[in-house]
């Protein structure tokens, strides 16, 4: 059980790197392409991300109170 909670913390890491690089990216562009099409949906994908970065990060900590 710990080789997999160590890959989900591995897994974590990796996505909450890419959404901090993305929100980044995002708040340093306009407002007019923020609020765009392309914007919304590249918030949107960021969302989606930042969603299964909740999800990978609560089941590590299930399976680490299980121990």
């Amino acid at each position: 059980m710990k080789k997999i909670i160590k890959k989900l913390d591995a897994l974590t890491a990796v996505l909450e790197e890419r959404i901090l690089d993305r929100n980044e990216v995002f708040d340093n562009r306009s407002q007019k392409w923020q609020e765009s099409e392309k914007g919304e949906k590249y918030q949107e994908r960021t969302d989606m991300l930042q969603e299964m970065y909740d999800e990978v990060y609560d089941w590590a900590m299930q399976l680490g109170e299980d121990e």
